[in-house]
């Protein structure tokens, strides 16, 4: 099994580092006003859906529906991902984004239904693909990590999900949670390898803040 000797305080020393050269202090609160939210976790629960479809479905108005689809594009949350035709034209289709993935989760979407569109519609995005497959071992309040990263960075980079699992699994999870963890990312050879690379690095860190 990968070795999780990391101390609980250096750990704290580097996730503080990292967050006051990188990350933005943005609220969820400012990011998501209601409406948006409700699109945003419509479209986080079905498949990719038109802007009259998901006014339909929350019992919006097009135009203000329309304003915050397109506040939601702009802050990376949504995208086009396909289209339809309907009377001889053609509309965009929407859904979330890769890294509104981990936003969703933080909102209360589902991690099953979130997986089962994501293979769809990201299949070749394995990271996604197995932190939603480990997301409901490690609960949604470690995508905490991930809302920062996202804000500062415009995406989750290795180390960020490498930090998330430390942090949790010293935290809360028992033996057996983390075995299954492991289990989950054996399943993707280059993400586990990524994590083992990642785990040896986070250790010559804590060597390095422990010796000053």
């Amino acid at each position: 099994m990968v070795c999780m000797n990391i101390t609980k305080r250096s750990l704290h020393m580097i996730q503080q580092k990292r967050r006051e050269q990188t990350w933005m202090p943005i609220k969820k609160s400012q990011l998501l006003p209601p409406l948006q939210r409700r699109i945003f976790l419509n479209l986080a629960k079905k498949d990719p859906q038109t802007i009259n479809e998901t006014a339909k479905a929350i019992k919006g108005h097009y135009k203000s529906s329309w304003l915050a689809f397109n506040s939601l594009e702009k802050k990376g949350m949504i995208r086009k991902v396909a289209s339809k035709k309907y009377r001889g034209n053609e509309y965009p289709c929407f859904w979330i984004t890769e890294s509104g993935v981990f936003i969703a989760l933080l909102e209360g979407a589902n991690p099953a239904t979130l997986l089962e569109k994501t293979l769809k519609i990201y299949p070749k995005n394995k990271d996604l693909q197995y932190l939603l497959e480990i997301s409901p071992i490690l609960g949604t309040d470690a995508f905490n990590v991930a809302f920062s990263a996202i804000l500062g960075k415009g995406q989750l980079e290795p180390i960020d999900t490498t930090t998330i699992m430390v942090t949790q699994m010293q935290k809360k999870l028992s033996s057996d949670e983390v075995k299954q963890i492991i289990t989950i990312l054996k399943k993707y050879p280059e993400q586990y390898r990524q994590f083992r690379e990642n785990v040896e690095q986070l250790r010559e860190s804590v060597q390095i803040l422990d010796s000053i």
